[in-house]
């Protein structure tokens, strides 16, 4: 048969029972395993940040790269705005640009052969009309057909004056109401 092991117990039998024994125990079974994890985390953090400053110099150098390409191109950019901002009043004008005529055309339509326009003026919604009427029937006519027109509302009549040599002069105010022309 073969002889029992020998087990030598250095620190003694009473040893297990008091607390410096039990604290001497903890820290060095559980101790050591709390000391490595503490270390394997502070080199993850050692490890991890050389890594975060690379990135981070990349973003550094990615953001100034951008910089360097909107300062490149900003007067480039006012122009393209300012040209924009050009192309919309042209745009605006070409689509105004018919009712002032179309208003025009309209209202020389209505005047009588013995009446003749001295001044026309429009501006937004506003008319300003200056004439010259031969006749009182043509005087009549003229402001029975401005009346009658659905696009003008309000028409005022300011200054009459007879002439001898011209016939009645006139001058009249209203309020258009005209859409945008239709094509174009």
């Amino acid at each position: 048969m073969p002889a029992a092991p020998i087990r030598i117990n250095l620190l003694g039998s009473d040893a297990n029972r008091s607390p410096y024994s039990r604290i001497f125990t903890w820290a060095v079974t559980y101790g050591r395993y709390i000391m490595i994890g503490t270390e394997i985390v502070v080199l993850l953090a050692f490890v991890s940040r050389f890594s975060l400053d690379r990135k981070l110099t990349d973003l550094k150098e990615e953001i100034a790269q951008k910089q360097a390409i909107i300062q490149a191109n900003q007067s480039f950019e006012s122009d393209i705005r300012s040209l924009q901002f050009q192309l919309a009043k042209i745009k605006g004008l070409f689509t105004d640009q018919g009712k002032p005529w179309d208003l025009f055309t309209r209202i020389q339509s209505y005047l009588p052969p013995d009446t003749m326009l001295e001044s026309f003026e429009q501006s937004g919604d506003r008319l300003a009309v200056s004439a010259v009427s031969g006749s009182t029937e043509g005087f009549s006519l003229f402001l029975s057909r401005l009346q009658s027109d659905k696009t003008l509302s309000a028409v005022n009549l300011g200054d009459v004056t007879k002439e001898a040599f011209m016939g009645i002069r006139f001058k009249l105010s209203a309020k258009t109401s005209l859409t945008k022309p239709k094509g174009k």
